[in-house]
């Protein structure tokens, strides 16, 4: 597959070149580079000391060449190199796609320097925007004004039609991770998704769906009500499908009403987040909010199907994305093995989203979780495995307000201090799994301390311990041995 991206200067063509690449782990090419390379010169003092027409035909050269080289790989052009008919010719035989950028945004983007045609004027922009807007739309056209980079790529790979499908090993729930998938939703569905979902990827479904607030707000009652009133009016039975798209939020909503609507509906998931997709959506836990108490009225019922797209997940904000990268690693710490040093090994990779081994991790990851919550689907003991780095994690979040996800990688670290300082965990285990956490979790999230007695007190609240002060606490050994054992309260004073 080759891939290459036309637009304007100022529209992120070599950023998110660089970021499909590691992507879809093929090279990456920025044509401007490699002529700066070749000439051993800045193109601006190239198009001073050669001139512009000598230029464009070294970048036509390179075009053709990379037209005719076998891929995969994704090239970043010139602004410039659609003006000359034969270069529109071969990229019209071409994966070719314009990043559309507004004027108005273009000239807020662009930076002077190395730019000549600009002439030191922000201003010029406007003009050869004109001049060439025409040419430019002759291509498939993916407008990512509004959208940050990561939304950006996302748009991009979402046309590329990947194929990538992975069957996960359970008998006891129906989950698949399939590529793309977002794009084949049966028209015949009633959908709920949130804001964001439908601004992103709203073109792809069908017309039935009710929009929700992004956000933990949608988890009310009253929106509740609202779903209903839509199932209603809309009459549907208990024979159709609702479909929840969108983070934990949309599938815990959906799954609540779905199991209560009409006694029960069909119901399915297309989580839209990491934290989604190896977490809410899986073990068939629903639920809503009630009274500022989180997940106080719910059910236990699991979904017809888990579709789990890896491609939404590149839309996300770097917080968003490190939530789930955080509760994966927490089931690498469980399951131990083949899981946690694939964890270790390709950390970086994950980090720059590349496809393939996050559809690995998700995969595993839903495994892991799966193979706990069978054994324990009504969640009378082995599931608690699943609370590794909760116990703190859950004080922390209601103290400080930061969310979930985060909230349990600075509860990692805390509990992992706590296991060393009690000879639980062997100390080459506690510094690789800190090591590990460092570049999961940001650093003045990191650095920030709570007050012992409070976070002792919300302790105590959320596990409900009365008079024992003693609570059931998972504790890690080694990855891979978690065992549950009864801890007194007063020992946390030392680490909180």
């Amino acid at each position: 597959m080759k891939i290459f991206l036309i637009g304007m200067m100022g529209s992120g063509k070599s950023t998110l070149g660089e970021m499909v690449s590691n992507i879809l782990s093929i090279p990456f090419i920025d044509i401007d580079n490699e002529i700066e390379k070749s000439e051993n010169m800045k193109i601006k003092d190239i198009f001073e000391k050669k001139g512009e027409k000598y230029f464009r035909v070294i970048e036509s050269s390179y075009l053709e060449k990379l037209t005719q080289k076998n891929g995969p790989f994704v090239v970043s052009t010139g602004g410039g190199i659609i003006l000359n008919s034969k270069n529109r010719y071969l990229l019209h035989n071409e994966n070719t796609f314009y990043l559309k950028v507004s004027p108005n945004e273009l000239k807020k983007r662009v930076h002077l320097e190395n730019r000549p045609l600009l002439k030191n004027n922000r201003d010029n922009i406007i003009e050869i925007y004109q001049q060439r807007k025409e040419l430019y739309e002759e291509f498939e056209t993916i407008d990512i004004t509004n959208l940050n980079e990561w939304e950006s790529v996302a748009k991009i790979i979402y046309k590329l039609n990947i194929e990538k499908d992975l069957e996960v090993s359970s008998s006891f729930q129906n989950v698949r991770i399939q590529s793309n998938a977002l794009k084949h939703i049966p028209d015949n569905n009633i959908i709920f998704l949130s804001e964001k979902v439908n601004q992103l990827y709203g073109s792809f479904f069908p017309q039935k769906k009710l929009i929700l607030p992004n956000g933990e707000k949608t988890k009310d009652i009253s929106y509740v009500l609202k779903a209903y009133e839509y199932l209603l009016e809309n009459n549907v039975s208990r024979s159709d499908t609702l479909i929840g798209i969108g983070g934990g939020t949309i599938t815990d909503f959906s799954g609540f009403v779905g199991t209560t609507y009409k006694r029960g509906m069909n119901f399915s998931f297309y989580p839209t987040t990491l934290l989604g997709q190896i977490d809410a959506s899986i073990g068939g836990k629903n639920g809503i909010d009630f009274k500022r108490y989180k997940n106080v009225v719910g059910t236990i019922n699991l979904p017809n199907k888990v579709i789990i797209d890896p491609i939404s997940l590149l839309s996300l904000e770097d917080k968003l994305f490190l939530e789930g990268l955080i509760e994966g690693f927490k089931m690498c710490l469980i399951a131990g093995g083949d899981f946690y040093n694939f964890f270790k090994d390709n950390l970086e990779l994950l980090l720059k989203r590349n496809l393939d081994k996050l559809s690995w991790f998700i995969k595993r990851s839903v495994e892991e979780k799966l193979r706990i919550v069978e054994k324990d689907f009504n969640d009378t003991g082995l599931r608690s495995s699943l609370n590794l780095g909760h116990t703190f994690g859950h004080a922390f979040e209601a103290i400080t307000g930061i969310s979930h996800g985060l909230s349990v990688g600075w509860g990692l670290i805390k509990e992992v201090e706590y296991f060393k300082e009690k000879n639980y965990l062997q100390k080459n285990y506690y510094l690789e799994i800190i090591e590990l956490l460092e570049k999961l979790l940001p650093e003045n999230i990191r650095k920030i301390q709570t007050n012992s007695k409070e976070m002792i007190h919300y302790i105590a609240n959320d596990k409900k311990i009365g008079e024992r002060k003693k609570i059931k606490m998972p504790i890690l050994n080694s990855p891979g041995n978690v065992i549950i054992k009864e801890i007194d309260i007063s020992e946390f004073f030392e680490i909180l």
